[in-house]
C-alpha cells in the first residue's frame, strides 16, 4: 500500500515538473537574453535532460519513439560532437575569439531533447506547459501595445522622426524576434482554465489571438515576419479549404452577411494599415543597405563553403565560427558582423547535415497538417508554428536570440510527433 502511494505521488510530482519545464526553459530564455540567471539556465538543462532521460528509461515499454526522433536526436548528437570538436581545435590554435556563442549548440540540442522526451512521456503535460506560454505570450502582446503607445508619446516630443520609426517589441527587445514568437503564438491556443474546450471556446481563443497578435505583427513593420505570417496563413487556408467552405455553406442567410462584413472590415483595416507601414519598407529594396549587406554574406558564405574540404561541407566550421568569418570577410559592414540568415549561419557552422534536418523538420510539420486536418491538437499547432518560422529565419539570426531558439525547439518537438497521442 505504501509503495502504490509513492509511486502515485511520484507521478504527480513528475506531471507538475513536466508541465513547468517547457514554460521553465521559455521564460528563463528570455531572461537570458537580459543576461540575467544564465549560469542557472545553463546548469539546470542537463538536469532536466537527465531526469526526462530516466523517466522515458524507466516507462520505456509504454512510450513510442518515433522515428522522427530518432534522427533528430542522431543530427543533434553529430552536430554537438562535430562543434565541441572544431571549437577546441580553433581555440588551441586561438583563432576564434567569440567563444560565447558556442553555448548555443549546446543549449538548443538540450532543449529539443527535453522537450521530445516530456513529449514522448507526458504528451498532454507538454500540450498543457504550451498553452501556460501562451497565456503568457498573449499578456505580453497586450503590454506591447502600452509600452508602444507609452515610448511614442514620449519620442514624439524628443525626436518626431524616430517616434515615427519606431516599432514595438514587448518584453522581447527587438521587433523581428518578438514579431517570430508573436507569430509562432499565433497557432497556439491559450490555456482557458479548463481541461477540455468547445468549440465555441475554440472559436473565442483563435479570434482573441487574431485581434492581439495580427496587428501586433503589422506594427513591428517586420518585413521577414509579414512574409511568414502571410506564407503559413496561406497553408492553412489550403489545407483546410473543404472546412471552411463547409462552415461558410452551413451558415444562414443574415450570419453570412455578419461574417462577411465582419471579414471585409478586418481585412481592410490591415491590409490598409500593412500598406502604410509595411509597403514602404519593400521601396527601392535592392539599393538598401540590409538587402546589400545581406547578399554579399549570403554569397560570401556560400563561397566559404564551397571552398571548404568534404568534412567541412558536411559537419560545418563548430557553433560561432560564422561571427569570425563575416569579420574577416572583405564585405563586412559595421554593425552588421553576424550573417543575419539563420540558414547560412547553420550551413557554415553546423553543416549540410544541418540543412538537411531543417528540411525533414519542415517535410514532418507539412505530413503532420495534411494527415491530422481535422484535429484540434497541440501536434497540429505546433506544425503550424514550425511552418511559421520557414521564412522569418532566412532574414536574421535566430540562433542569436536565445528565446527564439528554444521556442523554435520546443514546437519542433510538438510538431512532427504524429505517432505520439495526446
Amino acid at each position: 500500500m505504501g509503495e502504490t502511494s509513492f509511486a502515485f505521488k511520484t507521478e504527480k510530482v513528475l506531471d507538475i515538473i513536466a508541465v513547468l519545464t517547457v514554460p521553465y526553459i521559455f521564460l528563463f530564455s528570455i531572461l537570458y537574453n537580459y543576461g540575467y540567471f544564465s549560469e542557472i539556465f545553463l546548469y539546470s538543462l542537463p538536469v532536466l535532460l537527465i531526469l526526462w532521460l530516466c523517466v522515458c528509461i524507466c516507462n520505456r515499454k509504454k512510450i513510442v519513439f518515433p522515428k522522427i526522433y530518432r534522427f533528430l536526436v542522431m543530427v543533434a548528437i553529430i552536430v554537438v560532437s562535430t562543434s565541441t570538436l572544431s571549437t577546441y581545435i580553433y581555440i588551441r590554435k586561438r583563432e576564434m575569439y567569440n567563444i560565447e556563442w558556442t553555448y548555443f549548440v549546446y543549449t538548443d540540442a538540450a532543449v529539443l531533447i527535453i522537450a521530445m522526451l516530456v513529449c514522448m512521456c507526458r504528451k498532454k503535460k507538454f500540450a498543457l506547459g504550451l498553452r501556460l506560454i501562451s497565456t503568457f505570450v498573449l499578456a505580453t502582446g497586450v503590454w506591447g501595445y502600452f509600452d508602444y503607445v507609452i515610448k511614442y508619446l514620449g519620442y514624439i516630443e524628443t525626436d518626431p522622426r524616430f517616434a515615427k520609426a519606431f516599432r514595438p517589441y514587448s518584453i522581447y527587445q527587438n521587433p523581428i524576434p518578438g514579431g517570430q514568437i508573436i507569430l509562432m503564438f499565433l497557432w497556439i491556443p491559450f490555456w482557458m482554465g479548463k481541461n477540455r474546450t468547445s468549440r465555441k471556446d475554440n472559436i473565442i481563443n483563435a479570434v482573441i489571438r487574431v485581434i492581439v497578435y495580427v496587428p501586433f505583427i503589422v506594427l513591428t513593420r517586420s518585413r521577414s515576419i509579414l512574409i511568414g505570417l502571410v506564407f503559413v496563413t496561406a497553408v492553412w487556408v489550403i489545407i483546410n479549404r473543404k472546412a471552411i467552405s463547409d462552415a461558410w455553406n452551413n451558415l444562414s442567410a443574415k450570419r453570412k452577411r455578419i461574417v462577411a462584413s465582419i471579414l471585409g472590415v478586418a481585412t481592410f483595416v490591415v491590409v490598409s494599415g500593412a500598406i502604410i507601414l509595411i509597403a514602404p519598407r519593400f521601396e527601392d529594396l535592392k539599393n538598401t543597405e540590409s538587402y546589400i549587406v545581406r547578399t554579399n554574406y549570403m554569397k560570401y558564405t556560400l563561397e566559404q563553403v564551397a571552398d571548404s574540404s568534404i568534412l567541412r561541407i558536411l559537419f560545418g566550421h563548430g557553433s560561432g565560427s560564422c561571427k569570425d568569418m563575416i569579420v574577416d570577410s572583405p564585405y563586412f559592414v559595421e554593425p552588421y558582423n553576424i550573417c543575419d540568415n539563420a540558414y547560412m549561419s547553420m550551413l557554415y557552422e553546423w553543416g549540410i547535415i544541418a540543412i538537411i534536418a531543417v528540411i525533414v523538420i519542415d517535410i514532418f510539420a507539412f505530413k503532420t497538417l495534411t494527415r491530422f486536418i481535422s484535429e484540434k491538437s497541440i501536434t497540429v499547432y505546433c506544425a503550424y508554428a514550425v511552418i511559421a518560422c520557414v521564412f522569418p529565419i532566412f532574414f536574421y539570426e535566430a540562433q542569436m536570440w536565445l528565446m527564439v531558439g528554444t521556442l523554435m525547439a520546443i514546437v519542433v518537438a510538438g510538431g512532427v510527433d504524429n505517432e505520439i497521442k495526446a
